[in-house]
């Protein structure tokens, strides 16, 4: 059908909006009233349809094509894809043919629009409000006949085989039969124009192909029409959704719609699919979803405890549906569909399925014996099957039993020679398709077997309505020397007698009450009508709002084709749902074409939506499905989420979601722009929720920087969850892609880190991960992990959406080499190209507001000056900073991190001082050769400075890595006097190193590079254009054997682990501080390094001499007989801890070990124990609990008074 390609008028799951005025389940003639009715109604409408959206031109004909779209359903299981085009029922005594897709049967129907005998709505079955109401079903009736606009087989079009032979037939059949004979509207267009709903549509070009999907546009389904139209007011429409069952918040009274996605994805991850349904709310829910459909819906919610009536699922009706064909007759018939031939390759059109009838309804008193005859049409696509079975049965001897002997059986054997060769010639050619509708005795019932629909309907195909209709069929045939076979599955030899219809209505019966049906239908013109719903139980009471309106609500057969009577009810059901709630539906007919690029109604989107969502994405985009599990803790709320997981484990508290991941935009997603992905699907955990929850709103970034943490890139899952109650929730998640191993990458990518906060009422706040999380309630932490196996099927689902083939392939392409690359750089990062300091430029800061800063020049014994700055921030303290080597005062007081140790005592109020000494990069003496004992020297004159500025007679010192070795081996010399409170940082008077740095020093590398490379000092920066030996070195520390996830690209990180080891977890530390380390790093003299060595090598601390003359038991005695508190990291990589703990083991050996405490920290390194981005919380307080609980022997406390 031209123009039609463009067409588009469904979503996505993900657009689907959490809560509707009016939910609509089902596309049929039902699901489309009511959605078209209620848009007009200026409701905000969703339907929900389980099939695809295809337009003409996109309805398969070939076999092939045709049993793609094949799915069968029984009691025992179904086969198929669940969204396949031809949906087959197969039940005890009664199966049925249905359709699925945007349209329901609609779009495979055989178009006869008529109304019910008049006769049937004085039937008893139906409420006395129906019986004395028929103007309304007339109303119905006028509704339905302005939106469908059916018309007869026009007399000006080409003659009809099929149609004549009909006529003939009825002649031959008697006066009786020939009177009742006519052509009946039906739905199909035979001129090309504007229908009524807006919509083009083209004149028929009478294929014949009306039960595969007609292809040139003239079908009146509803997709042409009442879809179109709820479309263009409003109604948004949702493809692909499998709604499982429906219940009523009690407390909110709205109605809570249940249902599966079968997206390609999702389908791949069919038992999790299943088992996660999402949902949607609505103040009111009109169920539509065809017989089978509906009755299903109800019967599981009833299972889960909607209160509804025990009559459900009873009273089911085929309608009295029978197929038959009258074989090889000696009139030519033409009733094999075209399927896709050239017409022009035909001698006459087919025609539509149906363009002729029988009508037998007012043929007898008794409203129940009418029925009707119509002619059909053998489709394309089961021709050739067709025609094989038809020759086969010829020859059955119960088909010879049951037929007359044929007048010229020569010219039948010559045809049926001719129809083995063509399925267009000879006795196929002259076969008469038969379809007769008429009255059953309702009698049969739809159960759920194992949560599945089975169809019970024993003896259905036994009745004498049945033996007698076809007796008719067979009489009908023979007058024109044909051989009728019945259809063949009724037969008591082949499956009992069954029968099949492609109209099955009931088990949702209409009724007076509870006790005789399922849904009640009140109306009285003349008053307040009253509304038409769901009976509760067996008696009147009612749910409101819960409406069914298919063809699952016929309480009896009504004897011809049904849609027309079931649309007239649906008119009439929307009506009275608007009238009782004064609201008003526009009826008036559309004057101009639909434009399909933008209906003419858009209810606008909230602004806590976080992605443009055009559709199809016009920059070509990406989606996948992704299914995690693992355990979430509501008892522990920390985020150390290893322990909430195992606590979680111990409870078997899991939780899994299974999300689709929508990338409109691929190269926003991969360019790291913000708002480029969306999230949709549900969060299953019983600790949140005894239902699953709904994705409400969610967003995904793919890979950012993740500025907590050096070289890594971070995957968050930022999800608004709802719950079934209405309580929301805000989930996080976070996947860290950090630098490694292949395996490690793995790791990193199959594992989520999770937090769910309390939600808010309008939530719009979607900033990235974020510790503090605003102030928000945490509610629970946990870990999920994607299974291998999972994680295969995940990869299955990848699928790129666009407008094109080129840019859809292109979106697939550059999301697939960017996601490779990523993983592949953090795995093999060591062959990427260095990187070098931003030397200063643009570089953020978390300045925070200080006291004055003052600065001094200290000048030590030996003439050397140095500089100690002071912060007065309270009258605590005093306290002296002391750094380590090749670093300034910076390290405690840098602003490329947002808490540094500085401000942190400043906000305790500690009057701090920190020096500068001779090995700091920014000291004039850094270049030269210097000893230890003339480092103490620096530490000794900043001591006596600060004491002599605060009149404390004693002050507290804190020092980190050399400092600390300078500063024992002051206090044990003697040199440095008046300190009364210590803290050492990693290292302590009995210095042992790392294995690297024992292999460094057995390696005599410092020799090495003073001797052979004639080096003075060792400078940790660097820069591309350095000198060749410098560049040499910066090259083969690629290969420095760092530690599993400690490789990065940073050549001056780099140069410290040659120089020291690795200094910091690069997981603790920001990417900002860990690229600009130039900012207080710098160069070291080689003899500082070589005295150290020496001392690492002896086990304690020994003067350049290498004399051990420091520790001693009368120095330790004598001098270090006060408060000191000692820590280290656990992972550092620079000391070992056997020297650290032999540093604690003497002081508690010699003097009273209640004034030594030790700590080892688990998770640190070195320097990440002042810089780790957690450091405030895990270190800075211990050490100020020890200055705290030391403050009587030292400074202002100690003197009992204050300067300030």
């Amino acid at each position: 059908m031209q123009g039609n390609k463009k067409r588009q008028i469904s979503l996505p799951a993900p657009y689907m909006r959490p809560h509707y005025d009016v939910v609509v389940i089902g596309s049929g003639y039902g699901g489309g009233i009511a959605a078209s009715r209620m848009s007009r109604a200026g409701k905000r409408v969703a339907l929900l349809e389980k099939g695809l959206e295809r337009w003409p031109g996109d309805y398969p004909t070939e076999f092939t094509e045709c049993i793609r779209e094949v799915q069968f359903s029984s009691g025992e299981g179904h086969k198929g894809k669940r969204t396949g085009m031809y949906h087959f029922y197969q039940g005890s005594g009664q199966s049925a043919f249905v359709g699925c897709g945007l349209g329901g049967t609609s779009l495979l129907n055989a178009n006869v629009a008529l109304e019910a005998d008049p006769r049937v709505w004085q039937m008893s079955v139906w409420p006395k409000e129906i019986n004395n109401d028929f103007d309304s079903i007339k109303k119905g009736y006028e509704h339905a006949k302005e939106m469908l606009e059916p018309i007869p087989y026009p007399d000006d079009f080409p003659e009809l085989p099929k149609l004549k032979t009909l006529e003939e037939q009825a002649k031959r059949l008697g006066p009786e039969f020939h009177k009742n004979f006519s052509r009946p509207p039906i739905t199909v267009t035979f001129e090309d124009r504007i229908n009524n709903a807006g919509v083009r549509q083209q004149k028929s070009t009478l294929m014949g192909n009306d039960s595969t999907g007609v292809n040139d546009g003239s079908k009146n389904s509803t997709l042409m029409n009442y879809l179109p139209d709820a479309w263009n007011h409003g109604c948004e429409i949702f493809c692909k959704i499998d709604v499982k069952s429906i219940k009523q918040d009690k407390k909110s009274k709205k109605w809570i719609v249940f249902y599966e996605w079968l997206d390609t994805g999702r389908e791949a991850f069919t038992i999790d699919s299943h088992n996660s349904v999402s949902f949607v709310t609505a103040d009111i829910v009109f169920v539509a979803a065809g017989t089978f459909g509906t009755n299903e819906i109800l019967l599981r919610s009833q299972a889960n405890g909607l209160e509804i009536s025990s009559q459900l699922g009873q009273s089911f009706s085929g309608n009295g549906d029978i197929l038959g064909f009258g074989y090889n007759t000696d009139l030519y018939c033409n009733g094999v569909a075209m399927g896709d031939i050239n017409p022009s390759k035909f001698k006459e059109p087919v025609g539509p399925c149906i363009t002729g009838i029988i009508d037998m309804r007012e043929s007898g008193s008794n409203v129940m014996d009418g029925y009707v005859i119509e002619e059909g049409v053998i489709p394309y696509a089961v021709a050739g099957l067709t025609n094989f079975l038809l020759r086969a049965l010829d020859d059955h001897p119960v088909v010879k039993s049951i037929n007359e002997p044929s007048i010229n059986k020569t010219a039948k054997t010559m045809r049926k020679i001719a129809s083995s060769v063509s399925n267009y010639k000879g006795a196929m050619a002259n076969t008469q398709t038969y379809l007769i509708m008429s009255h059953d005795d309702n009698t049969g019932y739809l159960e759920l077997r194992d949560d599945r629909l089975n169809i019970e309907y024993d003896g259905a195909g036994l009745s004498k309505t049945v033996k007698d209709l076809n007796d008719i069929l067979k009489d009908a045939t023979n007058k024109i020397d044909g051989t009728y076979i019945p259809s063949p599955i009724w037969s008591k030899e082949a499956l009992g007698n069954t029968l099949i219809t492609v109209h099955p209505i009931g088990g949702c019966n209409m009724a007076k009450d509870g006790y005789t049906g399922v849904v009640n239908h009140k109306g009285q013109a003349c008053i307040y009508l009253k509304k038409k719903y769901v009976y509760k139980g067996d008696g009147t009471e009612v749910h409101e709002g819960l409406y069914v309106c298919d063809g699952s609500i016929i309480p009896r057969a009504l004897g011809v084709n049904p849609f027309f009577t079931i649309s007239a009810l649906a008119e009439r059901i929307c009506l009275l749902a608007a009238h009782d709630r004064h609201w008003k539906i526009n009826y008036a007919l559309v004057k101009e074409p639909i434009d399909f690029e933008k209906p003419s109604v858009i209810w606008p989107r909230e602004s806590l939506d976080p992605v443009d969502m055009t559709w199809p994405p016009l920059n070509g985009g990406i989606t996948f499905t992704e299914v995690m599990r693992g355990y979430f803790s509501t008892e522990v709320l920390t985020k150390n989420y290893k322990a909430a997981e195992m606590q979680a484990k111990s409870s078997n508290s899991t939780m899994q979601f299974l999300i689709d991941i929508v990338a409109f935009n691929v190269n926003a997603l991969v360019d790291l722009e913000d708002n480029s992905a969306k999230i949709a699907g549900t969060v299953t955990c019983r600790a949140l929720s005894p239902d699953p929850l709904v994705v409400v709103q969610g967003k995904f970034r793919l890979f950012t920087k993740e500025k907590n943490q050096v070289d890594a890139n971070s995957m968050l899952y930022n999800l608004n969850l709802q719950a079934t109650d209405g309580t929301k929730y805000r989930f996080k998640g976070i996947k860290l892609l950090d630098n490694g191993s292949l395996i490690n990458a793995w790791m990193d990518v199959t594992t989520l880190f999770v937090s769910v906060f309390e939600g808010h009422e309008n939530e719009d706040n979607f900033d990235d991960y974020d510790d503090d999380e605003h102030g928000r309630k945490v509610i629970g932490r946990g870990i999920l992990k994607i299974r291998v196996n999972d994680l295969i099927t995940q990869m299955e689902t990848f699928k790129a959406i666009g407008t094109s083939k080129n840019q859809r392939t292109s979106a697939f392409f550059k999301f697939t080499s960017f996601f490779a690359s990523a993983v592949i750089q953090r795995s093999f990062t060591r062959f990427l190209p260095l990187q070098y300091s931003s030397n200063g430029l643009t570089i953020q800061s978390f300045d925070k507001p200080r006291p004055t800063k003052e600065e001094f020049t200290v000048t030590a014994e030996d003439g050397v000056t140095t500089k100690l700055f002071r912060y007065k921030g309270g009258n605590k303290g005093p306290v002296l900073l002391v750094h380590g080597a090749s670093v300034t005062h910076e390290m405690f007081s840098t602003n490329l991190i947002k808490h540094n140790f500085l401000d942190y005592m400043l906000d305790q109020k500690y009057d701090v001082f920190l020096i500068d000494y001779r090995i700091a990069p920014t000291n004039a003496q850094s270049s030269q050769q210097q000893t230890l004992e003339q480092c103490v020297l620096d530490i000794k004159a900043a001591v006596n400075e600060v004491r002599r500025r605060t009149g404390c007679e004693n002050i507290a010192v804190v020092s980190h890595c050399l400092g600390s070795v300078v500063t024992f081996m002051g206090l044990l010399s003697g040199e440095i006097e008046g300190v009364s409170s210590y803290v050492a940082s990693q290292v302590g008077m009995t210095p042992g190193v790392s294995f690297w740095n024992q292999v460094k020093i057995k390696l005599h590398l410092l020799q090495f590079l003073q001797n052979v490379l004639h080096q003075s000092t060792f400078d940790v920066r660097t820069s591309p254009h350095t000198s060749l030996l410098q560049g040499t070195i910066n090259q083969l520390l690629r290969f420095y054997p760092y530690a599993v996830g400690e490789v990065c690209q940073n050549a001056l990180c780099h140069r410290n682990s040659l120089a020291y080891g690795t200094l910091y977890k690069h997981e603790n530390i920001t990417q900002l501080l860990h690229d600009n380390l130039d900012q207080f790093m710098g160069e070291v003299n080689l003899t500082t390094l070589n005295q150290f060595a020496r001392c690492a090598s002896a086990g304690e601390l020994v003067n350049y001499a290498g004399e051990k003359i420091y520790v001693t038991d009368d120095n330790i005695r004598n001098r270090l007989n006060f408060p000191i508190f000692l820590f280290r990291g656990n992972d550092n990589e620079v000391y070992n801890v056997e020297g650290f703990r032999a540093t604690y083991e003497k002081l508690i050996t010699i003097n009273d070990a209640s004034n030594y405490s030790i700590r080892h920290i688990p998770g640190y390194g070195h320097l990440d124990s002042f810089w780790g981005t957690n450091a405030q919380v895990d270190i800075f307080p211990k050490i100020l609990r020890h200055l705290e609980d030391t403050k009587s022997n030292y400074g202002y406390g100690h003197k009992a008074k204050s300067i300030f």
